[in-house]
């Protein structure tokens, strides 16, 4: 059985503190493995994770959103009786009710196989990795996803992409020697990068490697899915 509660803790000035819980009445997690619950790949043991699910990247990437939301995650466990985890978020209220609209940037969306697009997201961090796929995914695409650069060249020497989301600050080569890279045997393909770098400051190394266009971290949807799109419609005229 699972139990889910939301709660307010306390209140002040407008802004609230919810507590979030979920309560299982599994077979718990010991002391030991409640201290590494957090770290990425952390696992009960071979056989648990086999039988049960371990809990892999999942928990490392809750306890990284909770920074970013500047939450706090818990979690309580008795072995043979269950685990509880609760975290809480500081949250402000609004009077105002904000209703979904959908923006249409250009006139030719229908036009497009989405289904048929193929998108490569270059990006080591787990979390981000998770946004820009969710992102990708309300839009109605797929992706593909690598975690360094020099898998980024080998993909697009075999895959036919329409385009590819380039992280820069990656482990080995950058996004930027990366890109350097594929332009020396691919010059059409469309390449975003992916940066959290002032532009002003860099743009001409971004030129200079062979980007088409920057989507500025941290993402704002309404942006990123318009300079995805127009990539797209333009990749489509094009071809026409």
């Amino acid at each position: 059985d699972i139990w889910v509660r939301v709660y307010k803790i306390d209140e002040q000035d407008g802004l609230y503190n919810i507590r979030f819980e979920v309560e299982d009445n599994g077979i718990g997690i010991t002391k030991e493995k409640q201290e590494h619950m957090f770290e990425s790949f952390s696992q009960g043991s071979i056989q648990i994770n086999r039988k049960y699910g371990g809990t892999g990247l999942g928990l490392s990437i809750v306890k990284g959103l909770m920074d970013i939301l500047k939450g706090k995650i818990y979690l309580t466990s008795e072995l043979g009786k269950g685990t509880t985890f609760y975290f809480e978020l500081p949250l402000e209220h609004s009077t105002e009710v904000i209703k979904s609209q959908k923006t249409e940037y250009f006139k030719d969306v229908s036009e497009l196989e989405l289904s048929n697009i193929k998108i490569l997201v270059v990006e080591d961090n787990k979390i981000n990795q998770m946004i820009t796929k969710k992102i990708l995914n309300k839009m109605g695409l797929n992706c593909e996803v690598v975690d360094n650069g020099e898998s980024a060249v080998e993909k697009v020497k075999s895959v036919d992409y329409d385009v590819v989301l380039m992280d820069i600050h990656m482990p080995g080569i950058s996004g930027l020697e990366a890109t350097k890279r594929i332009r020396s045997f691919n010059k059409e393909l469309t390449i975003f990068a992916l940066t959290a770098v002032t532009i002003e400051d860099k743009m001409h190394e971004f030129d200079e490697a062979g980007f088409d266009d920057i989507i500025s971290k941290p993402f704002k949807q309404v942006d990123f899915e318009k300079k995805l799109y127009n990539a797209l419609i333009g990749d489509k005229a094009n071809a026409s």
